[in-house]
């Protein structure tokens, strides 16, 4: 991909990290408001888990424009999951390490449910299992979205094994079939509810517009701007008519995610500058700020409680702190990591027969 919309990409990454991040502060302070007893209302034209389905359909993205040209090629599948655990791996881990030792230390202090040996195991690996309310959370709620994550890159490293028309037609075909019969199986079989949520179409539509991008399809600045205003205006009407309750998510949070996403990715590329540079910056460290500004708000409205600060400033001085902590957490313990590995990885590679 050329360097210009690689930009492009890393600022729709930051931005829908902020969109999760928003929403996520902000109930954090509503908690301090309730406990203080002062006025905080969190404001919701739209549902911010938007920053969820515009992640899903980046991730399509990214995967088929990396890998389109690396169907049935031997060893591509394994080296693909390979480099995709490295990236997703380490940090979660340390991250839902983290939650587990806050449980234990401050288990009542903290939104859980018990400590369930079998749930534990599940969360590390990525698997969906019933906490003690019955929800399907991992130890680090947010996970859940890691979870869809995983499955997709094991059922796209299959379709890899396979010729691309194949490949494509089985992985197509599967996430299709799984979304039909989610619908009829009783809530009692939830492996099949979950895995077949309609969310899970959103990397199909990821698919669709790197198919667009590698066709050379572009549109003007324009049409892009109207492409955002219409996604942005159907996140606030399917929110505000409570049509997430009884439409899918592939409608409600996929059809915005993938018109913001298609504006950004096939419109002009971003201007190159600090503000540019920045913002793709905070793009890398997306995942970084995903899994670690729960931790982050949470210490920082306690700090800012006490010293009084009022909730609006601490509000948004929250805000940056999470951005800021992120950005530390990426540079000093992501990137080192996901390197290491790397190397070990391609030391590897370079060491096996022929």
């Amino acid at each position: 991909m050329a360097a210009r919309y690689v930009v492009n990409v890393q600022i729709l990454r930051f931005c829908a990290a902020i969109l999760v991040v928003f929403a996520h502060v902000g109930v954090e302070i509503e908690n301090k408001a309730r406990a203080t007893g002062q006025a905080f209302t969190m404001w919701h034209p739209l549902d911010w888990g938007l920053g969820v389905d515009i992640f899903f359909v980046i991730s399509g993205f990214i995967m088929y424009y990396l890998m389109h040209d690396r169907f049935g090629v031997p060893g591509t599948a394994r080296l693909f999951l390979m480099r995709r655990l490295i990236r997703i791996v380490p940090l979660y881990w340390i991250c839902t390490t983290l939650m587990l030792a806050s449980i234990l230390a401050a288990g009542s202090m903290i939104n859980n449910n018990g400590i369930d040996p079998v749930h534990i195991v599940a969360s590390y690996a990525f698997l969906p299992w019933p906490r003690a309310d019955g929800e399907l959370f991992p130890l680090l709620s947010l996970g859940w979205t890691l979870n869809f994550e995983m499955f997709f890159y094991f059922v796209f490293a299959v379709a890899l094994l396979l010729p691309k028309r194949l490949g494509l037609g089985l992985l197509v075909a599967a996430f299709a079939l799984l979304m039909i019969v989610a619908l009829a199986v009783p809530p009692t079989v939830w492996p099949l509810r979950f895995w077949g949520n309609s969310i899970i179409g959103e990397f199909l539509l990821g698919i669709l517009v790197a198919a667009l991008f590698l066709r050379k399809t572009r549109i003007s600045r324009p049409v892009s701007a109207l492409l955002v205003g219409v996604g942005l205006m159907l996140a606030v009407l399917f929110f505000q008519t409570g049509s997430y309750e009884y439409l899918p998510r592939l409608i409600t949070g996929g059809i915005p995610a993938v018109l913001i996403t298609a504006a950004v990715v096939l419109g002009n590329p971003a201007p190159d500058g600090r503000v540019s540079r920045f913002l793709a910056l905070g793009g890398d460290a997306s995942y970084a700020l995903y899994l670690t500004h729960p931790f982050t708000i949470k210490i920082f409205a306690a700090i800012g409680v006490k010293a009084g600060l009022p909730l609006h400033a601490l509000y948004w001085l929250g805000m940056l702190a999470t951005i800021a902590g992120s950005l530390a957490v990426h540079l000093w313990v992501e990137k080192p990591i996901g390197a290491a590995l790397s190397r070990r990885l391609n030391a590897g590679r370079a060491r096996a027969p022929v």
